[in-house]
């Protein structure tokens, strides 16, 4: 499997969650808008990662530095019912990032598919100047009409 590296991602992924919280503690007051704020920056390193591990790892350290320092500001992990929902809203923003990731990366190969088959078949006609074939005979030629 061509792509990333699985002991590349993961730190990115723990710089990634440790620079969202700093945005999300020196930009937003709000508890919820910190979270939202982590959120996408969870998701939108899991669109550049596309690999699942690394993103619900980079979720996972993100909810326990959301936790910890955004939400408890002494710094204590705790595990109530608010914690599970953030929880389950980072990891849910780490999966759809990388699924949309993967959804990008395979319409861009697609594309560059086309485009090189695309120029697979002008390299294999016949070159053209100003309408007429180059190595035609005098009687083969055909102006096109335009």
């Amino acid at each position: 499997m061509r792509g990333r590296l699985l002991e590349v991602l993961i730190p990115a992924g723990f710089v990634c969650a440790v620079g969202g919280c700093v945005l999300a503690a020196m930009t937003v007051s709000q508890t919820t808008a910190r979270v939202i704020l982590v959120a996408v920056t969870v998701g939108l390193f899991a669109i550049w990662a596309r690999h699942y591990f690394a993103a619900l790892a980079t979720g996972a350290m993100a909810w326990c530095f959301v936790t910890g320092f955004l939400v408890h500001a002494e710094g204590e992990l705790a595990f109530g019912p608010g914690d599970l929902v953030r929880l389950a809203a980072l990891a849910a923003a780490a999966l759809a990032g990388c699924a949309y990731g993967h959804v990008l990366h395979v319409r861009r190969s697609s594309r560059r598919r086309r485009r090189l088959m695309r120029a697979r078949t002008d390299a294999r006609r016949a070159p053209m100047l100003r309408g007429r074939l180059l190595h035609a005979r005098a009687g083969d030629v055909r102006y096109q009409a335009r």
